[in-house]
């Protein structure tokens, strides 16, 4: 999980610049770790052990406002060596180097590296170029966000239902696990006074609908199917509330809590299917606000211009053929593995496949939709040729 967008480290010397740096980001939807804006969630935690997993684990960036105050402060020390650590750890750029004097030395900042001099850019200019960054780096920034669900909805386990009330008895049945019930009650929905209706109520039918096609409800199923038809029947409105429910649903427990590896996907790849639909721009910038945290564990979120997670794989021609790379976003997805059988990604290391289905495997076991998936191989091999992992390998679960 990425809490921020970027990490600001700096010598408090020089807090009148940073300070306007970061209230342009944060004006401008950038989730910004500074810590002026951090005081009450600051206050009493150990200090040194916080700042080290910002550094490390909780941006996509980190931006060091370098000075000869910088390089001769202790805390900005610690953020730093904690920020190369990611640095090191992750093969791509992750400090983001920024000089007040351009002479400064500091350890393990080379001037190889790319950098930007502050002596004459004025503070929101560089603010807009951190922002021009995250963007190109296909980090989402939202500035507003259209739609907002209660807690009770968003872990609709807690959602009341009220005796007499038609839709409380619709999500009864849609939560009884028999067909017989649920068929009935999905027709009631398209037959909704929508005017008496809340926001909250379209959002946990959306849920319920997606969970009873998960289930196997042939009506449930058929909406999935055929969503854009479906979703003709109900007010622009109503439908995009019942859309964002359906995408919850699908990443999000009954608790609300991030499904991780175990996604609801069987029914993903038709969610994806309509991101590029107008009506439902504001829907998909919805349902990636809400997973933007996670996607250090997605491959791909919802995109009106769709994403595609690109997947390097290295082959030795051996007999058999062994696989000895598989890379996301340079990060290798090769892990050692273990004795547990639980272990989803077993398969993978006691079966060999084929390099025609080895697509499908891996959009199954990384929940990536249809399409939205490119495999390179290092070697042109037939189609049909059976490949392994090295021995004591398996794959392990996507982190990009």
């Amino acid at each position: 999980m990425k809490k921020y967008h970027v990490a600001l480290s700096f010598a408090g010397e020089d807090r009148n610049f940073v300070d306007n740096v970061a209230r342009r980001l944060q004006d401008c939807g950038v989730k910004v770790f500074y810590d002026k804006f951090e005081e009450t969630n600051l206050w009493g935690k150990d200090l040194y052990a916080y700042l080290s997993d910002v550094y490390q684990n909780q941006a996509f960036f980190t931006v060091m406002f370098i000075s000869e105050d910088y390089k001769r402060k202790l805390w900005t020390n610690h953020e730093r060596t904690n920020a190369q650590a990611r640095a090191f750890s992750e093969n791509r750029e992750y400090i983001l180097p920024a000089f007040f004097d351009t002479s400064v030395e500091v350890p393990g900042v080379l001037k190889t590296t790319g950098y930007v001099d502050l002596s004459t850019l004025p503070p929101e200019e560089f603010a807009d170029k951190i922002i021009d960054k995250l963007e190109k780096s296909n980090v989402l920034i939202i500035t507003e966000v259209h739609y907002s669900y209660s807690d009770v909805a968003r872990a609709d386990v807690d959602f009341p239902l009220r005796d007499g009330d038609e839709v409380s008895k619709i999500i009864t049945d849609l939560r009884s696990n028999n067909w017989y019930t649920q068929n009935p009650a999905i027709e009631k929905i398209f037959k909704l006074d929508w005017k008496k209706r809340t926001s909250d109520e379209a959002f946990v039918l959306g849920r319920n609908i997606y969970q009873c096609a998960d289930g196997g409800e042939r009506r449930a199923e058929a909406i999935m199917n055929d969503l854009r038809r479906e979703f003709a029947k109900f007010p622009d409105e109503w439908a995009t509330h019942i859309l964002n429910g359906m995408f919850y649903e699908a990443y999000f427990n009954h608790e609300g809590k991030f499904r991780g590896s175990k996604l609801k996907s069987k029914f993903l790849s038709h969610l994806f299917a309509i991101e590029t639909v107008t009506k439902f721009e504001k829907s998909i910038a919805y349902i990636q606000y809400v997973l933007d945290p996670y996607r250090g564990s997605l491959g791909v979120l919802p995109n009106k211009s769709p994403e595609v997670l690109r997947i390097r794989v290295k082959i030795e021609e051996k007999d058999p053929p062994v696989i000895t790379s598989i890379k996301a976003q340079e990060k290798e997805q090769l892990v050692t593995s273990s004795e547990d059988l639980d272990d989803p990604g077993w398969r993978f290391s006691y079966r060999g496949f084929t390099l025609d289905g080895f697509p499908e495997q891996l959009m199954k076991f990384w929940n990536i939709p249809e399409e939205h998936l490119d495999i390179d191989y290092d070697k042109d091999l037939p189609g049909t040729t059976k490949v392994y992992l090295p021995k004591g390998t398996t794959l392990g679960q996507l982190k990009v």
